[in-house]
């Protein structure tokens, strides 16, 4: 079985022909369904202080090194590590360093530079929220997403997989390969609350569905504790592996990127921003 990385970027780079239409054969940068609630919404109110809770499936400070956590099985073009080289709190952080040079457009074979490690986790209930600090040393290439997380079905008869994008300009892209009907690649249409490169940022995202037999919901992401979209219309598959990291399925060229990720935690309630 490959990690969650390799298999997602492959099945999302069978599923694409351009950038700009992830999960589809579109053109232009239109989502595939439905319209996103813009920041200020009342979605997943945190309770939290910011610390793991009891209820964590992950928490993770990366001081214990790899601590479980699979690296992927294939290179695409990046290294993944966890090291001292930048960290938010304690010893250890994941450090991602994207090649330079690969251009889906123009050169021949793998032409991904992404690397992300990988835990598998219980299977997806009605709700799950994902929360990490992230340092990117640069905005994404334009017109080029980074995939932060992400969740991921392996199975055969139930195979799919969302991730979480950030955009050049700050906001963030849904990359949804569930292949569940009416499902499909989605942006951020408000820009009113963003990422910023050179500074650790806690990044949340809310997956939620209204009962275990639902194959859509929705999905929420915050920045510093402000709401920054609501995603409309997401497929849901019985999601058993999660993955963290940074990285671009679709690089234009301009693909070298530099990562540090700290502080994760990974529950079924919303944990906030210590």
């Amino acid at each position: 079985m490959r990690s969650t990385s390799a298999l997602a970027l492959m099945m999302a780079s069978l599923a694409v022909g351009a950038l700009s239409a992830c999960g589809d054969d579109k053109t232009d940068n239109t989502p595939d369904s439905g319209t996103g609630t813009d920041a200020g919404t009342d979605g997943g109110t945190s309770t939290g202080n910011g610390q793991c809770p009891a209820s964590a499936i992950f928490c993770e400070n990366f001081d214990k090194g790899q601590n479980g956590w699979r690296t992927p099985d294939e290179d695409h073009h990046a290294t993944i590590t966890i090291d001292n080289t930048r960290t938010r709190s304690g010893s250890g952080a994941v450090h991602v360093k994207t090649d330079p040079g690969y251009n889906e457009d123009t050169g021949a074979g793998d032409q991904q530079a992404i690397a992300h490690l990988r835990k598998d986790m219980p299977a997806f209930g009605t709700k799950l929220y994902t929360r990490a600090y992230v340092y990117l040393s640069r905005a994404s290439p334009e017109g080029v997403m980074g995939t932060y997380f992400i969740l991921f079905s392996p199975k055969d008869n139930d195979f799919g997989g969302i991730e979480l994008q950030g955009m050049h300009n700050g906001a963030f892209a849904l990359d949804d390969w569930s292949g569940i009907k009416g499902t499909g690649w989605n942006l951020q249409d408000n820009t009113t609350v963003t990422v910023s490169p050179n500074k650790w940022t806690c990044i949340e995202w809310g997956v939620e569905r209204a009962d275990t037999s639902a194959t859509t919901g929705h999905a929420l992401v915050w920045v510093d504790g402000k709401q920054a979209f609501d995603f409309p219309n997401v497929g849901i598959r019985p999601f058993t592996s999660f993955g963290v990291g940074y990285g671009f399925v679709h690089p234009k060229g301009d693909s070298a990127s530099e990562t540090w990720i700290d502080d994760l935690a990974v529950a079924p309630e919303r944990i906030g921003c210590e």
